[in-house]
């Protein structure tokens, strides 16, 4: 892990978006830590916590309730074992947000080598729903294979390469007899949910017609671009400074292709999700 170096000269006691001391209690709770998995919601955080700790540490789910070890309205972290669930809320800012905290704090506890995880949903491009995308590369809405942000009036451009040997390992990780397809391939973190993906549901008209559309996924297949979500760039262009291996695992949810409207049902959206679980479970499980 490679983090800012001044952090050695600041005093900081507290986590605003966290909203706990940096005492040595609180960073305890931080210590140890081999893996983060992150998810938009807290729920879902809370979900795959419940899962983690009966698949990875034998604990029946049925006696046990994770306990969020942050105080924030916003954002949940739930400890099993070496590993945090934790969500992220929704768009790369928020995950940037997020990514600076966190880090922060396992560096403060102590941890250099830890692997950070996103799983969550997406829209397909061109593929079935249900299929998880393993990302090996996050690409901007203009297809810039980097996050531009700005430091005040400049603007940086961050690669956002995510890394290639913990994409292969998590595929490997997986058995032959799965009832869904995993594909490795790359995605593009949209700004927003309707325009920035120029969806035609949102209460704003897109400015761009059905016909440049389809020609824009068609040609986007070049760039072996599978999925929309919008939180990628984010995550990879952060991990890239930071030297932290990371990826991206997102069941898709629809295909882009036929309709921007989610037309499965609440079962089968439920099954979806336990998709992109079941991928990272199988990772966990091959290393432990």
């Amino acid at each position: 892990m490679k983090i800012n170096s001044q952090l050695d000269t600041i005093k900081e006691n507290y986590s605003f978006h966290f909203g706990i001391e940096l005492s040595n209690e609180n960073l305890a709770k931080f210590s140890g830590i081999t893996h983060v998995i992150m998810q938009g919601s807290t729920n879902r955080a809370k979900v795959l916590a419940k899962k983690l700790a009966h698949e990875v540490l034998n604990i029946d789910s049925n006696f046990f309730d994770p306990i969020n070890i942050i105080n924030s309205a916003d954002f949940a972290i739930y400890r099993i074992g070496k590993i945090l669930s934790i969500s992220h809320g929704m768009g790369n800012t928020t995950m940037d947000t997020v990514l600076h905290a966190l880090t922060k704090i396992l560096h403060y506890a102590g941890n250099n080598k830890v692997e950070y995880i996103r799983v969550g949903t997406s829209g397909g491009i061109g593929i079935k729903p249900g299929t998880v995308v393993i990302t090996k590369q996050a690409f901007m809405p203009d297809l810039s294979p980097y996050y531009a942000t700005n430091e005040l009036d400049k603007q940086v451009n961050i690669p956002t390469q995510f890394n290639q040997k913990l994409v292969n390992k998590i595929y490997s990780a997986q058995p032959d007899n799965l009832s869904f397809d995993i594909i490795i391939g790359n995605s593009i973190a949209a700004d927003d949910f309707y325009l920035g993906q120029c969806r035609y549901d949102g209460a704003m008209q897109s400015r761009q017609d059905e016909e440049w559309r389809k020609e824009f996924f068609n040609n986007i297949r070049d760039l072996d671009i599978y999925n929309f979500e919008m939180e990628s760039s984010a995550l990879a262009a952060f991990c890239h400074q930071a030297e932290i291996p990371a990826t991206m695992i997102a069941v898709t949810l629809l295909n882009r292709l036929e309709s921007d409207q989610v037309t499965s049902s609440a079962e089968k959206l439920a099954e979806f999700s336990d998709h992109s679980h079941l991928v990272i479970i199988n990772y966990i499980k091959s290393i432990i």
